[in-house]
């Protein structure tokens, strides 16, 4: 019955990590609300929707919602943040295109100034689990 206001999540974000390179992913209707709260110099930030969009397939006879399925799905390929944000947004846009919702929740992603440079230096972890 609560809602966790930006700012509130801001201080905690900062207090936890102070200045090092944050990642913040936020799955959630309206998420795109906390980016100009959270923005910062160290900081990515990646939203399942604008702040004024709901996002989709949170229904009961979807596994996850299409923001959740395209991170999960894009992950293991991405051999960056700079790809992963993008790659996510374009999977999302995809899946409501071919579902017909409407209007699109268009993923929002920040990187801040600080981290431009040195965020395509930050590669992801292969994943090396067997497949199968």
């Amino acid at each position: 019955g609560q809602i966790l206001p930006p700012q509130l999540m801001d201080q905690m974000i900062s207090s936890t990590c102070g200045r090092r390179t944050t990642i913040v992913i936020i799955s959630a209707c309206f998420s795109g609300f906390f980016v100009p709260a959270l923005a910062d110099n160290n900081r990515m930030i990646l939203t399942a929707a604008r702040p004024d969009r709901s996002s989709f397939g949170c229904s009961e006879s979807d596994k996850y919602p299409y923001f959740d399925a395209c991170m999960l799905q894009q992950l293991p390929s991405a051999h960056d943040f700079v790809a992963l944000g993008p790659a996510v947004q374009a999977c999302v846009a995809k899946k409501e295109q071919e579902t017909g919702m409407r209007p699109p929740s268009e993923p929002q992603l920040y990187v801040g100034p600080g981290l431009r440079p040195i965020l395509p230096l930050m590669a992801l972890k292969p994943d090396t689990r067997p497949s199968g």
